[in-house]
């Protein structure tokens, strides 16, 4: 089995980039992992699909990650990493095949993986995909905290006509429109721009005043 040493990962069950790790996050230090390259249409299920890997993998990988501890070395009972030779993530499973956590990787150590994947042949891994929705991080985490924060402010002034007819004006510079509190909330929701910090910016200031 091939293995790569000496990595840090963000372990969650949503995978974070590197850029999007916070001060808080639980870092884990890799002493050892196995790794696996996938081709990459299997590669891009692992990352972004709920699948199930077949009981004869996580017992071929049981036991192998090790991890460094405060104290001593401690085992990751079922994790691996995979790569495709572009990009790579390290996921840990539970015994029942389901992936559990996954994490990236710092740039350089993640060129590092795949320098280490230019020598391996695709693995062929048994796998059954659970649902083909497709999951992907659109926002950072600062984003959608913003977000979820002018939610809450509107709210509070849902049922303030004035002030949302102002907030309405604000974010569509435009004045005509019915059930502007649902255009607001549905617009804010549609996608991530420079704007929402302004806006959020905006809320606040009206909140101290109300």
């Amino acid at each position: 089995m091939i293995y790569v040493y000496d990595v840090l990962v963000n372990l969650n069950e949503e995978m974070y980039d590197f850029y999007d790790w916070e001060e808080n996050d639980n870092f884990v230090h890799v002493r050892r992992v196995p790794i696996f390259k996938l081709s990459d249409d299997v590669f891009y299920d692992f990352v972004t699909k709920k699948i199930k890997v077949s009981e004869d993998f996580i017992y071929s990988i049981k036991d192998k990650t090790q991890v460094f501890s405060s104290r001593n070395i401690e085992i990751i009972k079922f994790a691996a990493i995979f790569s495709n030779g572009k990009n790579a993530v390290m996921i840990e499973f539970d015994g029942h095949g389901f992936i559990k956590r996954k994490s990236g990787f710092l740039v350089n150590e993640e060129m590092e993986i795949i320098d280490v994947t230019s020598s391996l042949t695709d693995y062929s891994v048994n796998y059954e995909v659970k649902t083909s929705k497709v999951k992907t991080n659109t926002m950072t985490r600062n984003e959608k905290k913003v977000l979820n924060d002018i939610i809450l402010e509107l709210e509070a002034f849902k049922e303030d006509k004035e002030r949302i007819d102002y907030l309405y004006y604000e974010w569509f510079e435009k004045t005509d429109g019915d059930n502007k509190y649902d255009l607001l909330v549905k617009d804010i929701k549609n996608s991530f721009t420079f704007k929402h910090e302004e806006f959020l910016e905006l809320l606040n200031l009206l909140t101290i005043k109300k």
